[in-house]
């Protein structure tokens, strides 16, 4: 008898290693890369090198906003050294530019910003085919593709003036043609669903990319609906977006939707607290229909070299903690960290940076081992 119960309880132990293993291998771990499309083959082939060593298997890097070769050669040359991408197409490819904004940095705007509203389905279809031709030519399959990034603010959408109340609006708001400032959000959240429905039907008639997983673009985490925001800028929050999104047919279009987190620096703040934050950000994210974290991390404003990482490396751990309980509920489907290296090569490293003084940091290791 007593063999027989060892025997049971090794089989009920090898099978929940074996289902948490299956739950790691489906959960893509990785980190953003910005800007190395632009630069040498030479260059590109040295920061290839360089994610290879450290074993990055997965970029997510944006698509220029016209067919590039330099930047298509960097996509494929990462792929045929095992480093697959998360690309972000951006919505507005192809539309009229009507809208648009010119830069204005001091009201969140350092940059041209588009606006959902001129998105053009068909012109987007177009250019969008030509890109994955470009990809598919070389037999690169996808990581994911991920329509937008930030949508739900006023720096990556025109559609949110600068000057307003300041709210982060919910869906009751968007679903109020009486509020003038969700009106027109919402106008522009419709016309990406447009899009949306034309991205899966390119995907869908690729000849590599079929199973490639659609996310709609990450949403930055603004907070719950209110009177005011963090930034007193107009936003929506990340689950009442989502289920706007949801409200009107998203759910037949994507495989997952994309969201950004960057929580509480503080590293006294309790795993439940954590959790907690998580539970607001990820409140839309379903089994069938999981997030992807495609930002997160944790800065340090530390320039010294070698680099003292020990508080970020405490921060890391406990935000990977924090996230496991959504990856075993099948609602979180992958963590990428926000990155590797400086915005663009060449430029000074940002804080949040884990590639720093010339190797990973202990930091970037913890990100980027399995989940």
């Amino acid at each position: 008898m007593k063999s027989l119960q060892t025997f049971l309880v090794g089989c009920i132990l090898f099978s929940t290693s074996a289902i948490q293993a299956a739950q790691e291998n489906k959960v893509v771990v990785g980190v953003n890369i910005r800007g190395y499309g632009g630069v040498s083959e030479q260059q590109q082939n040295s920061k290839i090198e360089e994610l290879q060593a450290y074993r990055v298997k997965t970029i997510r890097e944006g698509f220029p906003s016209n067919l590039n070769e330099n930047f298509n050669q960097f996509i494929i040359s990462a792929y045929r050294h095992g480093i697959g991408t998360v690309a972000i197409i951006y919505p507005t490819l192809g539309g009229d530019q009507t809208h648009t904004s010119v830069v204005d940095a001091s009201n969140g705007r350092p940059w041209r910003t588009p606006a959902l509203v001129d998105c053009n389905p068909e012109q987007f279809r177009k250019l969008l085919t030509v890109q994955l031709a470009a990809l598919e030519a070389a037999g690169v399959k996808l990581t994911a593709i991920e329509l937008g990034n930030e949508f739900n603010t006023v720096g990556y959408n025109a559609d949110f003036p600068v000057h307003s109340s300041g709210r982060v609006l919910g869906i009751a708001d968007l679903n109020n043609s009486k509020d003038s400032e969700a009106r027109v959000v919402a106008a522009g959240y419709l016309q990406y669903i447009k899009v949306l429905a034309v991205a899966k039907d390119v995907r869908d008639h690729s000849r590599l990319n079929r199973a490639t997983p659609l996310l709609s673009g990450g949403l930055a985490n603004v907070g719950l609906p209110g009177p005011h925001s963090f930034n007193k800028q107009l936003s929506t929050s990340v689950p009442d977006t989502i289920a706007f999104l949801r409200q009107n047919g998203t759910d037949s279009l994507v495989d997952g939707y994309g969201v950004h987190a960057y929580t509480s620096g503080d590293p006294h703040q309790t795993i439940s607290q954590r959790v907690a934050v998580f539970n607001d950000i990820f409140r839309a994210c379903e089994h069938n229909k999981p997030c992807w974290l495609t930002e997160w991390a944790f800065n340090n404003r530390d320039q010294s070299c070698p680099i003292h990482d020990d508080i970020r490396v405490q921060l890391v751990k406990a935000e990977r903690v924090a996230l496991k309980p959504f990856i075993a509920q099948g609602r979180l489907a992958a963590s990428i960290y926000y990155s590797w290296d400086g915005d663009f090569p060449g430029q000074k490293e940002n804080m949040g940076a884990i590639f720093r003084c010339g190797s990973l940091t202990e930091a970037g290791k913890l990100a980027l081992s399995p989940m």
